[in-house]
């Protein structure tokens, strides 16, 4: 009942941070997209560079979120953005970069070579081969690395609280900080109900991406 009476007296205050935390997201994500992405196209020529490119990846991605953000902090207090959304943003980059480019490289990669020679014999340049056959046949696998970073994002931005980027992480902290247990409940399940809704929404705009041709080999293998 408690549960119910924090939602109703609350509601202006859920909307708000939900509203701030989807905004972290909405920003951070176009930009690890428009940076991943063609950075797995670029190196998928290149095996030496790609190895490096995923290591460095790899790497920024095992910093703990709370030494990233501190990092965040002390590189952007000059520009008086350490505190807040700047910082929240680009740690969100930073961990949605390795499954983006690792995703698009394997996608690139992976496209039946067959297909490609088939494309050459017709005349096709190498961009005209990237953009109407690498690129439609590996949408599924980037989609794929997209999720996985847009649900990674979920979870970062709500460690961001504590940077005061604001967000649902509000409900889970403040609630620990002042023993109200309604409040982290509150939290934990805007948060989860978040993350498995944003993984549902990428799975429909997949769907609607993918070419009918792909679905359809997929569904009879």
């Amino acid at each position: 009942m408690e549960f119910f009476e924090y939602i109703f007296d609350n509601g202006d205050r859920i909307l708000f941070e939900l509203l701030r935390h989807l905004q972290i997201i909405g920003i951070a994500l176009p930009i690890a997209i428009a940076i991943g992405v063609p950075v797995g196209i670029a190196i998928s020529n290149h095996k030496k560079t790609a190895n490096v490119v995923i290591y460095i990846a790899s790497v920024l991605m095992t910093i703990p979120s709370l030494a990233l953000f501190g990092f965040m902090v002390a590189l952007l207090a000059p520009f008086n953005a350490g505190i807040g959304v700047p910082p929240a943003v680009i740690a969100v980059v930073v961990y949605s970069l390795l499954p983006l480019i690792r995703n698009t490289l394997v996608a690139i990669q992976e496209v039946d070579p067959a297909t490609v020679e088939a494309a050459t014999g017709m005349g096709m340049t190498k961009t005209q081969i990237l953009f109407k056959i690498r690129l439609p046949l590996a949408v599924p696998i980037i989609m794929a690395g997209l999720r996985n970073a847009a649900v990674m994002g979920v979870s970062v931005t709500t460690i961001a609280y504590l940077i005061g980027a604001r967000g649902l992480g509000y409900f889970i902290f403040s609630g620990l900080s002042r023993s109200r247990l309604v409040m982290v409940l509150v939290g934990a399940i805007l948060v989860g109900a978040l993350g498995i809704g944003t993984n549902y929404g990428l799975l429909k705009l997949e769907e609607l991406l993918t070419p009918r041709g792909v679905k359809l080999s997929r569904s009879k293998e």
